[in-house]
């Protein structure tokens, strides 16, 4: 089994990748526009609206001012149901999409054999989790609207092409982006830096990097890559499963009616320390849960 990474990047090598470009700039890698033929296409994605159910969230339809709702998109039977009546409506979906909108399939690896091979396969080969979604937008439409995400994106363009612009500025990572300053675009789209995705090519955009999408003369499927590292965050709530772990933060750090300028209990904060630098020596685990699968003979 080659380098799956590898083949995503093509010409640019990993070890330079990981140095120049992984977590610091996006990186826009050429290919021939028959590079992904094996592994989806535009003739896939459609086998999978037309031949599945297609559920509401996981399937829906955005624009660039987020203003199409779940109501625009189903077939709305009954509202006193409406918490069960998530299933879309495929000519309002296409009649969502001409209006402008972008088609979203949240983990659409699920839904096609060789997409899921790929990402387990690469998720082991980078010991990371991957996920992907499914996009798909008119000719002369505006993308999803300007966001950054918190997970790294490979952009894996399939049929089409879509221009991606990006830009570097001031934000809080971890908190939303609905209470931060949005980078303003003007009709020059001044400030941003752009790349034309074509079909076959790859985009890689870190997190944290401003972003938004438009199409021009053709319409654009791409598949959104994104790479999950385990994060402290994602680490801490790992331990805290475990039995001993719990045990451990289940110890009082204050006591009822203290004075506030006294200290925490550092007896129980020291015991949590050293048993967080035991469990970072231990060898980290694959970030990744296989998917369950039923085999019927």
């Amino acid at each position: 089994m080659g380098s799956l990474l590898q083949f995503l990047l093509g010409d640019v090598q990993e070890s330079r990748f990981f140095s120049d470009f992984y977590a610091k700039q996006p990186l826009h890698i050429k290919g021939a526009a028959d590079k992904f033929s094996d592994l989806f296409t535009l003739v896939d994605l459609n086998a999978i609206l037309n031949f599945s159910s297609l559920l509401y969230p996981r399937v829906r339809v955005t624009d660039h001012h987020n203003t199409i709702h779940k109501y625009d998109l189903i077939d709305d039977k009954d509202r006193y149901i409406n918490n069960l009546n998530n299933e879309l409506n495929r000519k309002k979906v296409l009649l969502a999409i001409a209006r402008g909108g972008t088609l979203v399939y949240d983990r659409i690896h699920e839904c096609h054999s060789p997409l899921e091979t790929f990402v387990d396969e690469l998720a082991e080969q980078i010991r990371t989790r991957v996920s992907m979604n499914g996009y798909y937008t008119a000719r002369g439409q505006k993308g999803v609207n300007v966001h950054f995400d918190r997970h790294d994106v490979f952009a894996i363009q399939i049929h089409g092409s879509k221009r991606w612009f990006y830009r570097e500025d001031t934000h809080v990572l971890a908190r939303a982006i609905r209470h931060q300053p949005v980078p303003p675009v003007d009709a020059q789209c001044s400030g941003w830096k752009s790349a034309l995705v074509e079909q076959g090519d790859v985009f890689y955009c870190p997190r944290g990097i401003w972003h938004f999408t438009r199409t021009e003369e053709r319409h654009s499927a791409h598949l959104a890559m994104g790479w999950y590292p385990l994060t402290l965050g994602d680490w801490i709530r790992q331990l805290e499963a475990q039995p001993e772990m719990a045990e451990i933060l289940e110890a009082y750090v204050q006591r009822p009616a203290k004075d506030a300028t006294q200290s925490y209990d550092f007896a129980a904060l020291e015991k949590l320390i050293s048993a967080l630098r035991s469990s970072a020596r231990q060898p980290a685990a694959l970030n990744a849960k296989p998917r369950p699968h039923l085999e019927l003979e």
